[in-house]
């Protein structure tokens, strides 16, 4: 009998266990998701690589996990070898809507060739109209 429960105990935790979903995807830590938005929106596939014209190029996809249309800002900031950040006008936060369950690639490049590395960071817009693209 003791047996028995104690198999019966196993075999439900294992049930449950296995119906937990956990959608979280690969975590990338120059990646900074704003807590607002944590949940709506993924962002896969960080690249970051020096081209023929030796200056990095940053590209992710932003993945809208939701079925409503979310308006977000994104940017990225650029570091020097030594991981300070580079002042520059190109590390403004750009406005972008994305339609429900949508995967929008996003791309940005270095402002000076000496740009040794990045941040990627997303939040809710903020008071402005989302640029949407056709």
């Amino acid at each position: 009998m003791k047996l028995r429960r104690m198999f019966l105990v196993g075999l439900m935790s294992a049930a449950v266990l296995g119906c937990v979903s956990n959608r979280m995807p690969p975590v990338d830590t120059r990646v900074t998701i704003a807590p607002d938005l944590c949940g709506d929106v993924e962002v896969s596939d960080v690249r970051c690589a020096r081209g023929s014209s030796s200056f990095l190029t940053f590209q992710a996809n932003l993945v809208n996990v939701r079925n409503k249309t979310l308006a977000v800002d994104w940017k990225v900031q650029w570091l020097d070898a030594e991981g300070i950040e580079i002042d520059s006008v190109v590390s403004t936060w750009n406005t972008r809507a994305l339609q429900p369950f949508e995967i929008r690639a996003l791309k940005a490049t270095a402002p000076r060739p000496d740009a040794a590395d990045m941040r990627f960071y997303v939040r809710k817009a903020r008071c402005r109209r989302a640029r949407r693209e056709t």
